[in-house]
C-alpha cells in the first residue's frame, strides 16, 4: 500500500529531539526520508540513524552560511526537498527588565532568523520541483499573554506574521502553514515544569495540565500528527493558516 510520503524528503531543524524528532519519525513511518538538522550534530545523526535513507547534519540556524550550506548538502545528497519543518529554538524566560539586548537578539535570531533563513534557501528548490510544503513552529505564546514571556512570545508572534506573508509570496506552488502548540512535554519544557513544581516534575506537569480543557500536557506525537497532515495532500487547500493543538487552552 502506498503511503502519504513515498518518494518525498523532509528537512527538519531542531530534529535531534522533541517535536521535530517526533515529526521526523512520523514522516519516515509513512514512507518518507528525512534530513535531520540540529545544533547538536550527534543528536541529529542518532535520530537519522533510526530512519531508513535519512541524513543527520549539524547546523546553527542563526548562521546564514551554515543554513545555506546545510540546505545545499541536503539537496545534493537526497535529491529533493519536499517538506520543511522549522522547529529549532530555545526557551528563555524572565522579567523584561532583566533582559539584555544581546539576549533579545539571540531569541529573535534563532527563532525568527532561523525560520527566515531556512525558508529563504529552500523556497527556490521547492519552486523548481513544482511544489512543496513548509510548516513553521510558533506557540500559543504568540496568541495569549503569559507571565515573564515577552521576548519568546514576540518571536513566536513574528513567525506567525512572517509565515502568513510568505504563504502569499510562495503561492501557488508552495504551501506555508504554522503549528502553534500548547504545553508539550519536551526537553525544553521538562526543566521548566520541574522548577515550577519546586523540584517535583509531576507537580509542575499538573500545574500546566489544568490550564487546558483536556487536563493533560501534550506529547510530541500530539504535534507530529497535525504537522504531517499539513505536509500531506489531505491539506492541499490549506496555506497561510495556523493550527493550534493546545488541548483547548486558548479557547478558555
Amino acid at each position: 500500500m502506498a503511503m502519504r510520503f513515498d518518494g518525498k524528503v523532509l528537512l527538519t531543524t531542531g530534529g535531534g529531539s522533541g517535536l521535530a524528532a517526533a515529526v521526523a519519525r512520523r514522516f519516515a513511518s509513512e514512507g518518507g526520508r528525512v534530513a535531520v538538522l540540529d545544533l547538536d550534530g550527534a543528536r541529529a545523526t542518532a535520530v537519522a540513524a533510526e530512519l531508513k535513507g535519512s541524513l543527520g547534519l549539524a547546523v546553527d540556524v542563526a548562521s546564514e552560511d551554515g543554513v545555506r550550506d546545510a540546505v545545499a548538502t541536503v539537496h545534493r545528497e537526497m535529491g529533493r526537498i519536499d517538506c520543511v519543518f522549522n522547529a529549532a529554538g530555545h526557551a528563555d524566560f524572565g522579567p523584561i527588565e532583566t533582559w539584555t539586548l544581546e539576549r533579545w537578539n539571540r531569541m529573535m535570531g534563532v527563532h525568527v532568523g532561523g525560520t527566515f533563513l531556512v525558508c529563504k534557501y529552500v523556497l527556490p528548490i521547492m519552486r523548481s520541483q513544482g511544489g512543496g510544503s513548509i510548516v513553521n513552529v510558533a506557540s500559543i505564546a504568540a496568541m495569549v499573554a503569559q507571565p515573564n514571556n515577552s521576548p519568546y512570545g514576540a518571536a513566536k508572534g513574528a513567525i506567525v506574521g512572517f509565515s502568513r506573508q510568505l504563504a502569499l509570496e510562495a503561492a501557488p506552488l508552495v504551501r506555508v502553514n504554522v503549528v502553534a502548540p500548547g504545553r508539550i512535554r519536551t526537553g525544553m519544557t521538562v526543566p521548566l515544569w520541574q522548577q515550577r513544581g519546586g523540584g517535583n516534575l509531576e507537580a509542575g506537569v499538573s500545574q500546566a495540565a489544568v490550564l487546558n480543557m483536556l487536563k493533560r500536557v501534550g506529547e510530541p506525537d500530539d504535534i507530529a500528527g497535525p504537522v504531517c497532515f499539513l505536509f500531506s495532500d489531505d491539506a492541499a487547500f490549506m496555506t497561510g493558516t495556523t493550527l493550534v493543538p493546545d488541548g483547548g487552552e486558548t479557547a478558555v
